[in-house]
């Protein structure tokens, strides 16, 4: 930055601020920023590990004068081993800010206490690497809506207080808050510094035992918690729009589902289950969910519309009662290596719109439900090497008028496309990557007289015979409008 900017005592939109390195550019220090009390908006300062001695250069104040700025960006940009331990301290924004996003700090492992000071906060986003181990209160702050914090990797827990149970929980908890996400904290086993212990293993699913029976999050709507082996933390009963557990442990989602919906549950009326309005749920590698625990907890989630299940390797959803997913009309089941077929139960997905299974290597056949899923108008399926879905008789698709989208993707017993391809009368996209063994295309492809797009990639046999005019299979495809094919 230019020497002497701080001299521009009215300047109102500064966007950026980057910082020299020990001077080098005969640039502007950063205690130049501590005069510009004018700038509005918002506020991005880079470089900060450049900043050395920060307690014996900033004679006053750099940001806590700025009571016109709305949000504040403090980047430290690379290796931070030598960052100034003090620096953040002394960057202590106006409490008027309204977004504060902290990115890459290394300097104590203690957090500066002002973040609790910034009661008109609505945005807090902290990404690592840094190295405090616990966070200030933040529970309290009235506006605070969205709080994101990833690859904190020494953080052990959230607040250095004690979970409140019934007898003594604060006055809010996170009053506004209504979207939390939590990335690669590996070392954060507890919301809170201390827990009472768990005694045995016959109550670890009682709410009461972690002291969170009645600490529920009154607003939360999305929650994504993953590669954070939170064991005990808030419940979160009343999220209504996206869940994502990856890496994660089930307990706390275990305790949400039991948890009894009363009159001290925040705006929850008797009667409703909790997360019976939760829409979209994306589950992955949560290592001790089997399918019975999978079953009871999704006759919940009646309110769904998007499901993905991933890498739950005790999951093979045989004898699922999916009656309550009624309303689904998106489905992902991914590296589920204990499937063998699809489930029955998929037939009451009445409203299923998109199907989309991959990594599945034991899945050997689509039937018999496929069948009954007429609603369905995209389907994906890949890396299923037992898959045959060239077998004889294999009229799945024979109802499958509403079918607009279907790909295929690494299937080797993909021999060829059969017949029941001429049914799919309203297909407007095909795509047939990694087929390795299809030798050609159908005659039946000159039914598909709505396909828009055809996609062929990494189908040898096939790129000679599709070439335009001269190939043998031309003729079945030449009339449609967007051919692409791909080595």
């Amino acid at each position: 930055m230019p020497r002497g900017i701080g001299k521009l005592t009215s300047l109102e939109e500064l966007s950026m601020f980057v910082v020299d390195r020990d001077g080098s550019h005969d640039g502007a220090d950063l205690s130049e920023l501590s005069g510009l009390n004018n700038l509005r908006g918002q506020l991005r300062i880079k470089n900060l590990r450049f900043v050395k001695n920060a307690k014996e250069k900033f004679k006053t104040p750099i940001l806590k004068g700025k009571q016109h700025l709305r949000s504040l960006t403090l980047e430290w940009n690379g290796d931070n081993d030598d960052d100034d331990n003090k620096l953040l301290e002394d960057l202590q924004p106006h409490p008027n800010l309204k977004e504060l996003c902290i990115d890459g700090w290394g300097g104590d492992a203690k957090f500066p206490s002002w973040l609790s000071l910034l009661t008109n906060l609505v945005h807090i986003y902290i990404w690592g690497p840094n190295k405090f181990k616990y966070l200030p209160s933040v529970a309290q702050l009235p506006c605070l809506q969205d709080l994101t914090i990833r690859d904190c990797y020494e953080l052990e827990y959230m607040d250095d207080n004690s979970p409140k149970g019934s007898q003594g929980e604060p006055e809010s908890f996170f009053p506004s808050l209504k979207c939390l996400d939590l990335e690669n904290c590996r070392n954060m086993k507890s919301w809170w510094r201390t827990t009472k212990p768990i005694d045995n293993d016959s109550n670890e699913d009682d709410p009461t035992v972690m002291g969170t029976s009645t600490m529920a999050f009154p607003c939360l709507s999305t929650l994504w918690i993953k590669n954070c082996p939170l064991t005990s933390m808030p419940l979160y009963p009343l999220v209504d729009d996206d869940l994502r557990l990856v890496n994660s442990s089930s307990r706390p989602f275990k305790q949400t589902i039991k948890m009894k919906m009363n009159a001290k549950t925040p705006s929850c009326s008797t009667s409703s289950l909790p997360l019976s309005k939760l829409k979209s749920f994306y589950v992955k590698n949560m290592e001790d969910l089997d399918t019975p625990m999978l079953d009871e907890y999704l006759q919940h989630l009646t309110s769904l519309k998007t499901l993905t299940i991933d890498g739950c390797k005790k999951v093979d959803l045989v004898g699922m009662q999916w009656e309550p997913l009624k309303n689904l009309s998106r489905l992902e089941i991914v590296f589920i290596p204990q499937l063998v077929s699809l489930p029955i139960g998929l037939q009451h997905l009445v409203e299923l719109k998109t199907l989309e299974i991959r990594d599945c290597s034991g899945l050997r056949s689509l039937f018999p439900v496929f069948q009954h899923l007429t609603s369905l108008e995209e389907f994906l399926i890949s890396d299923c090497k037992e898959l045959e879905l060239s077998a004889p008789k294999f009229q799945i698709f024979q109802d499958h008028t509403s079918l607009r989208s279907l790909c295929l993707d690494n299937i080797p017993k993909c021999w060829q496309l059969p017949e029941w391809i001429q049914h799919l009368t309203n297909l407007q996209k095909l795509r047939l990557w990694n087929l390795p063994n299809l030798t050609s295309l159908p005659e039946e492809m000159r039914c598909l007289t709505n396909l828009q797009s055809l996609t062929i990639f990494r189908v040898p046999q096939l790129e000679e015979r599709c070439r335009k005019d001269i190939g043998a299979d031309w003729h079945k495809i030449a009339h449609i409008p967007r051919i692409e094919l791909y080595q």
